[in-house]
Protein backbone atom coordinates (compact mmCIF):
# COMPACT_ATOMS: atom_id res chain seq x y z
CA UNK A 1 0.00 0.00 0.00
CA UNK A 2 1.40 3.58 -0.94
CA UNK A 3 1.57 5.89 2.37
CA UNK A 4 0.61 9.12 1.97
CA UNK A 5 2.49 11.90 1.40
CA UNK A 6 1.98 15.57 2.91
CA UNK A 7 1.28 17.92 0.46
CA UNK A 8 3.69 20.11 2.26
CA UNK A 9 6.61 17.65 1.49
CA UNK A 10 5.63 16.16 -1.81
CA UNK A 11 8.05 17.52 -4.68
CA UNK A 12 8.60 16.90 -8.50
CA UNK A 13 11.53 14.28 -6.67
CA UNK A 14 8.48 12.59 -5.06
CA UNK A 15 6.57 12.22 -8.24
CA UNK A 16 9.24 10.96 -10.25
CA UNK A 17 10.39 8.62 -7.43
CA UNK A 18 6.71 6.77 -7.54
CA UNK A 19 6.15 6.68 -11.33
CA UNK A 20 9.62 5.27 -11.56
CA UNK A 21 11.09 8.52 -13.79
CA UNK A 22 13.00 11.28 -14.36
CA UNK A 23 12.28 14.66 -12.74
CA UNK A 24 12.74 16.19 -16.32
CA UNK A 25 9.78 13.60 -17.22
CA UNK A 26 7.44 14.59 -14.89
CA UNK A 27 7.85 18.18 -15.50
CA UNK A 28 6.99 17.64 -18.82
CA UNK A 29 4.11 15.87 -18.45
CA UNK A 30 2.67 18.38 -16.04
CA UNK A 31 3.89 21.63 -17.86
CA UNK A 32 2.79 19.83 -21.28
CA UNK A 33 5.14 20.78 -23.47
CA UNK A 34 8.15 18.56 -24.47
CA UNK A 35 8.24 14.79 -25.34
CA UNK A 36 6.16 12.70 -23.59
CA UNK A 37 3.35 9.69 -24.43
CA UNK A 38 -0.08 9.57 -23.04
CA UNK A 39 0.20 7.00 -21.10
CA UNK A 40 3.16 8.12 -19.18
CA UNK A 41 1.45 11.73 -18.82
CA UNK A 42 -2.25 10.40 -17.43
CA UNK A 43 0.26 8.31 -14.84
CA UNK A 44 2.27 10.81 -13.62
CA UNK A 45 -0.67 13.17 -13.33
CA UNK A 46 -2.65 10.40 -10.95
CA UNK A 47 0.36 10.40 -9.02
CA UNK A 48 0.94 14.06 -8.51
CA UNK A 49 -2.88 14.39 -7.82
CA UNK A 50 -2.53 11.61 -5.22
CA UNK A 51 0.38 12.55 -3.35
CA UNK A 52 -0.84 16.36 -3.87
CA UNK A 53 1.92 17.90 -5.41
CA UNK A 54 1.18 21.80 -6.85
CA UNK A 55 3.47 22.75 -9.23
CA UNK A 56 4.97 26.03 -8.05
CA UNK A 57 3.99 28.51 -10.67
CA UNK A 58 6.22 31.02 -8.99
CA UNK A 59 9.28 29.33 -8.70
CA UNK A 60 8.72 28.74 -12.77
CA UNK A 61 7.73 32.31 -13.64
CA UNK A 62 11.00 33.31 -11.92
CA UNK A 63 12.69 30.95 -14.26
CA UNK A 64 10.97 32.23 -17.34
CA UNK A 65 10.75 36.13 -16.41
CA UNK A 66 7.10 35.72 -16.54
CA UNK A 67 4.10 34.33 -15.28
CA UNK A 68 1.26 33.41 -17.67
CA UNK A 69 -0.97 36.08 -16.46
CA UNK A 70 -2.57 39.12 -18.50
CA UNK A 71 -2.95 42.04 -16.57
CA UNK A 72 -6.41 43.77 -16.89
CA UNK A 73 -6.81 47.64 -15.98
CA UNK A 74 -10.05 48.72 -16.68
CA UNK A 75 -11.63 52.04 -14.64
CA UNK A 76 -14.25 50.03 -12.60
CA UNK A 77 -16.19 46.67 -12.61
CA UNK A 78 -19.65 48.44 -10.96
CA UNK A 79 -20.40 49.99 -14.55
CA UNK A 80 -21.66 46.96 -16.46
CA UNK A 81 -19.96 47.54 -19.55
CA UNK A 82 -16.63 47.11 -17.50
CA UNK A 83 -18.07 43.86 -15.76
CA UNK A 84 -19.22 42.11 -18.77
CA UNK A 85 -15.71 43.24 -20.37
CA UNK A 86 -13.30 41.73 -18.24
CA UNK A 87 -15.76 38.43 -17.93
CA UNK A 88 -15.66 38.11 -21.48
CA UNK A 89 -11.55 38.45 -21.77
CA UNK A 90 -11.17 36.17 -18.68
CA UNK A 91 -13.12 33.62 -20.67
CA UNK A 92 -10.99 33.98 -23.74
CA UNK A 93 -7.79 33.94 -21.91
CA UNK A 94 -8.82 30.98 -20.08
CA UNK A 95 -9.13 29.00 -22.86
CA UNK A 96 -5.30 29.69 -23.82
CA UNK A 97 -3.89 28.62 -19.81
CA UNK A 98 -4.08 32.27 -19.00
CA UNK A 99 -4.94 33.56 -16.09
CA UNK A 100 -5.74 37.13 -15.28
CA UNK A 101 -4.45 39.72 -12.95
CA UNK A 102 -7.20 42.70 -12.36
CA UNK A 103 -6.69 46.17 -11.15
CA UNK A 104 -9.18 48.82 -10.95
CA UNK A 105 -8.26 52.00 -11.58
CA UNK A 106 -11.39 54.34 -10.42
CA UNK A 107 -10.63 56.93 -13.30
CA UNK A 108 -7.88 57.98 -11.50
CA UNK A 109 -4.43 58.29 -13.47
CA UNK A 110 -2.19 57.91 -10.12
CA UNK A 111 -3.85 54.40 -9.24
CA UNK A 112 -3.51 53.96 -13.11
CA UNK A 113 0.20 54.54 -12.55
CA UNK A 114 0.89 52.71 -9.89
CA UNK A 115 -1.09 49.83 -11.10
CA UNK A 116 0.55 49.74 -14.32
CA UNK A 117 3.77 49.51 -12.39
CA UNK A 118 3.19 47.25 -10.33
CA UNK A 119 2.09 44.60 -13.26
CA UNK A 120 5.19 45.68 -15.07
CA UNK A 121 6.77 44.23 -11.75
CA UNK A 122 5.24 41.27 -11.79
CA UNK A 123 6.55 40.30 -15.37
CA UNK A 124 2.85 39.29 -16.86
CA UNK A 125 2.43 38.25 -20.16
CA UNK A 126 0.66 41.17 -21.48
CA UNK A 127 -1.47 43.97 -20.38
CA UNK A 128 -4.79 44.87 -21.78
CA UNK A 129 -6.06 48.58 -20.50
CA UNK A 130 -8.99 50.90 -20.46
CA UNK A 131 -7.63 54.11 -20.34
CA UNK A 132 -9.04 55.97 -17.28
CA UNK A 133 -8.78 59.31 -18.27
CA UNK A 134 -7.29 61.33 -21.46
CA UNK A 135 -4.70 63.05 -19.10
CA UNK A 136 -1.23 63.73 -19.54
CA UNK A 137 -1.05 60.78 -16.68
CA UNK A 138 -2.79 58.25 -18.69
CA UNK A 139 -1.23 59.21 -21.60
CA UNK A 140 2.55 59.22 -19.44
CA UNK A 141 1.28 55.74 -18.21
CA UNK A 142 0.06 54.11 -21.18
CA UNK A 143 3.74 55.57 -23.12
CA UNK A 144 5.48 53.34 -20.51
CA UNK A 145 3.58 50.43 -20.88
CA UNK A 146 3.77 50.63 -24.80
CA UNK A 147 8.05 50.67 -24.68
CA UNK A 148 8.08 48.16 -22.20
CA UNK A 149 8.64 45.04 -24.11
CA UNK A 150 5.10 43.79 -22.85
CA UNK A 151 2.40 42.79 -25.12
CA UNK A 152 -0.12 45.89 -24.59
CA UNK A 153 -3.71 46.53 -26.09
CA UNK A 154 -5.75 49.40 -25.61
CA UNK A 155 -9.39 49.45 -25.95
CA UNK A 156 -12.22 51.62 -25.57
CA UNK A 157 -10.59 54.81 -24.49
CA UNK A 158 -7.86 55.18 -27.29
CA UNK A 159 -5.14 57.83 -26.61
CA UNK A 160 -3.72 58.79 -29.60
CA UNK A 161 -0.60 59.56 -29.25
CA UNK A 162 0.45 56.11 -27.80
CA UNK A 163 1.83 53.74 -30.21
CA UNK A 164 -0.10 50.29 -29.30
CA UNK A 165 -2.61 47.48 -30.78
CA UNK A 166 -6.37 49.29 -29.75
CA UNK A 167 -9.75 48.13 -30.16
CA UNK A 168 -12.52 51.16 -30.38
CA UNK A 169 -15.92 51.72 -31.83
CA UNK A 170 -17.30 53.98 -34.52
CA UNK A 171 -19.03 56.28 -32.41
CA UNK A 172 -17.95 59.28 -34.37
CA UNK A 173 -20.86 57.99 -37.14
CA UNK A 174 -23.07 56.86 -34.77
CA UNK A 175 -23.78 60.30 -33.10
CA UNK A 176 -23.37 61.64 -36.35
CA UNK A 177 -26.31 59.99 -37.54
CA UNK A 178 -28.06 60.66 -34.42
CA UNK A 179 -28.18 63.91 -34.62
CA UNK A 180 -28.89 63.74 -38.02
CA UNK A 181 -32.19 61.88 -37.42
CA UNK A 182 -33.51 64.37 -34.88
CA UNK A 183 -32.89 67.25 -37.21
CA UNK A 184 -34.51 65.31 -39.33
CA UNK A 185 -38.18 64.68 -37.72
CA UNK A 186 -37.81 68.29 -36.86
CA UNK A 187 -35.38 69.01 -33.77
CA UNK A 188 -33.64 71.89 -34.49
CA UNK A 189 -32.00 73.33 -30.62
CA UNK A 190 -29.53 71.16 -29.40
CA UNK A 191 -27.75 70.74 -26.25
CA UNK A 192 -24.98 68.11 -25.35
CA UNK A 193 -24.52 66.78 -22.21
CA UNK A 194 -20.73 65.12 -21.17
CA UNK A 195 -18.15 65.16 -18.68
CA UNK A 196 -15.19 66.89 -17.79
CA UNK A 197 -14.01 69.03 -21.09
CA UNK A 198 -10.05 67.93 -21.18
CA UNK A 199 -11.62 64.06 -21.45
CA UNK A 200 -14.63 64.56 -23.82
CA UNK A 201 -13.40 67.27 -26.03
CA UNK A 202 -11.64 64.82 -28.65
CA UNK A 203 -14.15 62.13 -27.99
CA UNK A 204 -15.56 60.45 -31.42
CA UNK A 205 -18.83 61.46 -30.41
CA UNK A 206 -18.03 64.78 -29.83
CA UNK A 207 -16.76 65.07 -32.92
CA UNK A 208 -19.85 63.22 -34.41
CA UNK A 209 -22.15 65.67 -32.57
CA UNK A 210 -20.45 68.34 -33.97
CA UNK A 211 -20.59 67.33 -37.11
CA UNK A 212 -24.17 66.38 -37.00
CA UNK A 213 -25.01 69.79 -36.13
CA UNK A 214 -23.10 71.48 -38.82
CA UNK A 215 -24.81 68.45 -41.26
CA UNK A 216 -28.05 69.15 -40.73
CA UNK A 217 -27.95 73.09 -40.15
CA UNK A 218 -29.56 72.19 -36.75
CA UNK A 219 -27.88 74.62 -33.93
CA UNK A 220 -26.22 73.96 -30.56
CA UNK A 221 -27.27 76.01 -27.81
CA UNK A 222 -25.24 74.22 -25.26
CA UNK A 223 -22.22 72.00 -24.64
CA UNK A 224 -22.52 71.23 -20.77
CA UNK A 225 -19.50 69.58 -18.92
CA UNK A 226 -21.61 67.60 -16.13
CA UNK A 227 -19.17 65.25 -13.43
CA UNK A 228 -20.21 61.65 -14.01
CA UNK A 229 -19.99 61.29 -10.30
CA UNK A 230 -21.99 64.22 -9.87
CA UNK A 231 -25.53 63.00 -7.92
CA UNK A 232 -27.70 65.21 -9.67
CA UNK A 233 -27.79 67.08 -12.67
CA UNK A 234 -30.66 69.43 -12.33
CA UNK A 235 -28.37 72.69 -11.72
CA UNK A 236 -26.29 71.66 -14.62
CA UNK A 237 -29.99 71.25 -17.00
CA UNK A 238 -31.79 74.25 -15.62
CA UNK A 239 -30.23 77.18 -17.24
CA UNK A 240 -30.82 75.48 -21.03
CA UNK A 241 -34.39 75.99 -20.11
CA UNK A 242 -34.04 79.73 -18.59
CA UNK A 243 -33.24 81.74 -21.51
CA UNK A 244 -35.48 82.19 -24.54
CA UNK A 245 -34.20 79.49 -26.88
CA UNK A 246 -34.94 76.01 -25.05
CA UNK A 247 -33.33 73.02 -26.27
CA UNK A 248 -35.40 70.44 -27.91
CA UNK A 249 -33.44 67.57 -28.25
CA UNK A 250 -30.55 66.49 -25.34
CA UNK A 251 -27.82 64.68 -26.67
CA UNK A 252 -25.77 62.74 -23.97
CA UNK A 253 -22.27 61.44 -24.23
CA UNK A 254 -23.29 58.27 -22.12
CA UNK A 255 -25.96 56.45 -21.16
CA UNK A 256 -25.02 57.42 -17.20
CA UNK A 257 -25.37 61.06 -18.32
CA UNK A 258 -28.75 60.62 -19.54
CA UNK A 259 -30.17 58.87 -16.65
CA UNK A 260 -29.05 61.71 -14.52
CA UNK A 261 -30.60 64.03 -17.04
CA UNK A 262 -33.52 62.36 -17.07
CA UNK A 263 -34.42 62.45 -13.66
CA UNK A 264 -33.68 66.23 -13.52
CA UNK A 265 -36.15 66.67 -16.74
CA UNK A 266 -38.74 64.97 -14.50
CA UNK A 267 -38.06 67.39 -11.78
CA UNK A 268 -37.89 70.54 -14.06
CA UNK A 269 -41.25 69.38 -15.37
CA UNK A 270 -40.05 69.47 -18.78
CA UNK A 271 -42.05 66.75 -20.82
CA UNK A 272 -40.29 64.07 -22.76
CA UNK A 273 -40.33 63.67 -26.01
CA UNK A 274 -42.88 66.16 -26.90
CA UNK A 275 -40.86 69.23 -25.49
CA UNK A 276 -37.50 68.17 -25.16
CA UNK A 277 -35.72 64.52 -26.92
CA UNK A 278 -33.18 62.74 -24.96
CA UNK A 279 -30.37 60.14 -25.99
CA UNK A 280 -27.81 58.49 -24.76
CA UNK A 281 -25.12 56.21 -25.69
CA UNK A 282 -23.51 53.09 -24.16
CA UNK A 283 -26.43 50.95 -24.30
CA UNK A 284 -27.03 50.37 -20.74
CA UNK A 285 -29.66 52.36 -19.54
CA UNK A 286 -32.61 50.77 -20.78
CA UNK A 287 -31.43 47.91 -18.66
CA UNK A 288 -32.91 49.57 -15.51
CA UNK A 289 -34.87 52.49 -16.82
CA UNK A 290 -38.37 50.57 -17.29
CA UNK A 291 -40.80 53.79 -17.30
CA UNK A 292 -39.45 55.33 -20.19
CA UNK A 293 -37.40 53.75 -23.05
CA UNK A 294 -34.67 55.92 -24.09
CA UNK A 295 -33.06 56.12 -27.87
CA UNK A 296 -28.71 55.27 -26.95
CA UNK A 297 -26.06 53.72 -29.17
CA UNK A 298 -25.73 50.57 -28.44
CA UNK A 299 -21.73 49.40 -27.62
CA UNK A 300 -21.02 45.34 -27.01
CA UNK A 301 -18.55 44.89 -24.60
CA UNK A 302 -17.99 41.10 -25.00
CA UNK A 303 -17.45 42.04 -28.52
CA UNK A 304 -14.75 44.49 -28.06
CA UNK A 305 -13.34 41.69 -24.95
CA UNK A 306 -12.94 39.30 -27.63
CA UNK A 307 -11.10 41.65 -30.35
CA UNK A 308 -8.66 42.83 -27.57
CA UNK A 309 -7.88 39.12 -26.35
CA UNK A 310 -7.61 38.18 -30.19
CA UNK A 311 -4.97 40.93 -30.19
CA UNK A 312 -3.15 40.25 -26.82
CA UNK A 313 -2.81 36.43 -27.60
CA UNK A 314 -1.60 37.51 -31.24
CA UNK A 315 1.48 39.22 -29.35
CA UNK A 316 2.17 36.00 -26.77
CA UNK A 317 4.02 32.95 -27.85
CA UNK A 318 3.49 30.43 -25.30
CA UNK A 319 5.87 27.93 -27.25
CA UNK A 320 8.89 30.35 -26.85
CA UNK A 321 9.53 33.80 -26.96
CA UNK A 322 6.64 35.62 -25.18
CA UNK A 323 6.45 38.64 -27.64
CA UNK A 324 5.94 39.11 -31.15
CA UNK A 325 7.18 42.71 -31.95
CA UNK A 326 5.21 45.28 -33.35
CA UNK A 327 7.76 45.58 -36.36
CA UNK A 328 6.73 42.21 -37.23
CA UNK A 329 3.18 42.52 -37.48
CA UNK A 330 2.35 46.48 -37.21
CA UNK A 331 0.09 47.83 -34.53
CA UNK A 332 -3.84 47.03 -35.46
CA UNK A 333 -6.25 49.09 -35.28
CA UNK A 334 -9.92 47.86 -34.65
CA UNK A 335 -13.18 49.94 -35.03
CA UNK A 336 -16.14 47.75 -33.78
CA UNK A 337 -20.02 48.78 -35.44
CA UNK A 338 -22.52 50.03 -33.01
CA UNK A 339 -26.15 50.84 -34.05
CA UNK A 340 -28.50 52.97 -33.05
CA UNK A 341 -31.34 51.41 -30.42
CA UNK A 342 -34.63 53.70 -30.57
CA UNK A 343 -36.81 54.50 -28.08
CA UNK A 344 -39.45 56.43 -26.79
CA UNK A 345 -37.43 59.30 -25.22
CA UNK A 346 -37.03 61.01 -29.33
CA UNK A 347 -40.60 59.82 -30.68
CA UNK A 348 -40.89 58.75 -34.09
CA UNK A 349 -37.53 58.92 -35.86
CA UNK A 350 -36.18 57.31 -38.86
CA UNK A 351 -33.11 55.18 -38.70
CA UNK A 352 -29.62 56.66 -39.49
CA UNK A 353 -27.25 54.06 -38.92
Amino acid sequence: MRTAISSKKASMQTVADLAGTSVMTVSRAISGKGNCSEDTRERILKIASDVGYLPNRLGKGLMENRIDTVGIIVPNIIHSFFATFVYELEERLARENLNMFLCCSHDNPDMEAKKAQMLLEYRVSGIVMVPSLRSKASARTAKKLSSSGIPFVMADRIIGSVDADTVSWESENAMKALVESLAKSGRRNFAYIAGEKNEWEKRGRTRGFREGISSSGARCIGEICCPMDCPDATEYIRPLFSGPVRPDAICCATDIHADKVLCSLKKLKIKIPSETALTGFGGIINSHNTKLSVTTVRQDPALMARKAAELILSRINPSGDMRVTASKIGYRHIKLPVYIEYGRSTGTLKAGL
